[in-house]
C-alpha cells in the first residue's frame, strides 16, 4: 500500500535536513566562541554573532541578538597577527559597554520603554562612554604608576640625580611592578561588593558554557556545572598578559628613547606619551601569545606561563548558581543558532529581543 507524502510533510523533511547539515557543518568548524559577565547576564560572541542574554526581575530570560561582522570582516589586512589584538580589544571593549548597558536596562523593573526589536546605529553615547573608560583606565593603571615611580626615584635620589632614572631598566621595571599591584588591588577591592560577586558568578557561568561547547557536551546545566570557572581565553589573564608583555618592551625599547629636555619631569612625559599608543601592538603581542597558549593548554610550559592568569581568575569568579548557568547557556545557544544559519543575508546592525519564560522555551527555540 503507498503511503501519500503530504506537501507539508516533505517541506518539513527538508527543514530538517538544512538543520542537520547546518548543524554537521558546524561541527565540523567550530567557531570561536567568547563572552563576558554583565548585569545579571551574559554576553556571548561568534565570528558571526553578537548576543547578550540577560535574567529579568520576573525571572524571565531576554535575549538580545545581532549579527556580527568585524573589523577584519570588513578589512582583512586586519586579522594580520599582532595587529588583529588590537582590533580585538577595540570591539571588546565597545561591545562589553554595549552588552552592560542594554543589562543594567533589562535587569531593571521598568523596561516599557525598550522597543522588541530596534536597529542600533552609532551610539554616540556609548562611544564617549568607552572614551571615558579609556581615559580613566591609563589614568590609574598608565599615569599613577608612571609618576610614583618617577616620584620614588625622586626622592631615594642624591645630588640632583633620580635613583630610577627614566633611561634605566630597573624604572621600568618598578613601574610594571605598581601597575600589577594596583590591578590585583582593585580586584580585591570590588570583589568586596555584592553587586561584583553576582557579576563574578556570571563570570563562572559563562566560563563553564563555553568549556562545555569546547567540549562537545549537551549545552545543558547539568553538562556545564561541573566545568571550571577559569578558562584559558579569560580577559583577566590577557590584562595580566599586556602588563607582563608591556615591562618587558618598555624595559628594552624606552631606555633608548632620546632625551628631548635635561628637566627630568618633562623627560619623564615625553616618555608617557610614547607609552599610551605602544600599548596597541602590546595588546596584539600579547594576544598572539594567549591564542597560541590557548590551542595546547595542557603542554607543561604552557600551563606554568597561563598560570598566573589562571590563579588570577580565583578573584574575578565564583560558583554560579543552576539559574545563572541558564542565561549564560542561552546566550551561547543563540550565537550558535546564529552561525547555523544558512543565509546571512541580514544586515549586522539589525537588533532582535526575544523574551522566554524559563530556559526550557529557550532550548525548544533554539535547538543546537
Amino acid at each position: 500500500m503507498l503511503k501519500v507524502v503530504s506537501i507539508a510533510s516533505v517541506g518539513n523533511m527538508v527543514k530538517r535536513s538544512n538543520h542537520l547539515l547546518a548543524s554537521l557543518l558546524l561541527s565540523a568548524t567550530k567557531p570561536l566562541v567568547g563572552g563576558q559577565a554583565v548585569v545579571e547576564g551574559v554576553m556571548m560572541r561568534s565570528p558571526k554573532s553578537f548576543a547578550v542574554a540577560v535574567r529579568k526581575p520576573d525571572k524571565s530570560i531576554v535575549i538580545r541578538e545581532r549579527k556580527w561582522l568585524s573589523f577584519s570582516a570588513r578589512m582583512p589586512f586586519l586579522r594580520w597577527p599582532l595587529i588583529r589584538g588590537a582590533v580585538m580589544l577595540v570591539e571588546s571593549m565597545y561591545n562589553g559597554l554595549s552588552a552592560l548597558q542594554f543589562s543594567a536596562e533589562q535587569a531593571m523593573e521598568s523596561t516599557e520603554q525598550i522597543k522588541s526589536e530596534k536597529n542600533a546605529g552609532f551610539d554616540w553615547s556609548l562611544a564617549l562612554t568607552m572614551a571615558v573608560s579609556m581615559l580613566l583606565g591609563i589614568a590609574i593603571f598608565k599615569a599613577i604608576p608612571h609618576f610614583s615611580t618617577y616620584l620614588l626615584g625622586e626622592f631615594f635620589g642624591q645630588g640632583g640625580q633620580s635613583a630610577l632614572p627614566i633611561t634605566s631598566v630597573m624604572f621600568h621595571l618598578v613601574d610594571g611592578t605598581l601597575k600589577m599591584t594596583l590591578f590585583v588591588g582593585y580586584i580585591l577591592a570590588i570583589s568586596a561588593m555584592n553587586d561584583v560577586k553576582r557579576l563574578f558568578m556570571y563570570h563562572g557561568a559563562e566560563h563553564k558554557s563555553v568549556h562545555t561547547f569546547e567540549k562537545n557536551l549537551p549545552l545543558e546545566v547539568e553538562s556545564a556545572r561541573i566545568q571550571s570557572t577559569a578558562h584559558p581565553r579569560c580577559g583577566t589573564s590577557l590584562i595580566l598578559l599586556v602588563i607582563a608583555v608591556s615591562i618587558l618592551i618598555f624595559a628594552l625599547v624606552l631606555p633608548w628613547v632620546p632625551a628631548i629636555s635635561t628637566n627630568t619631569l618633562v623627560q619623564s612625559l615625553f616618555v608617557m606619551s610614547i607609552k599610551i599608543p605602544l600599548m596597541f601592538p602590546i595588546a596584539g603581542v600579547a594576544y598572539e601569545f594567549q591564542r597560541a597558549a590557548a590551542k595546547n593548554p595542557k603542554n607543561f610550559w604552557i600551563k606554568l606561563f597561563i598560570s598566573p592568569g589562571m590563579l588570577m581568575q580565583r578573584l574575578t569568579t565564583r560558583e554560579p548558581t543552576d539559574d545563572q548557568l541558564e542565561v549564560s547557556l542561552a546566550a551561547l545557544r543563540k550565537t550558535l543558532w546564529r552561525e547555523a544559519q544558512q543565509d546571512q543575508s541580514e544586515k549586522p546592525s539589525a537588533d532582535k529581543l526575544e523574551n522566554f519564560e524559563s530556559f526550557a522555551q529557550v532550548k525548544e527555540a533554539l535547538v543546537i
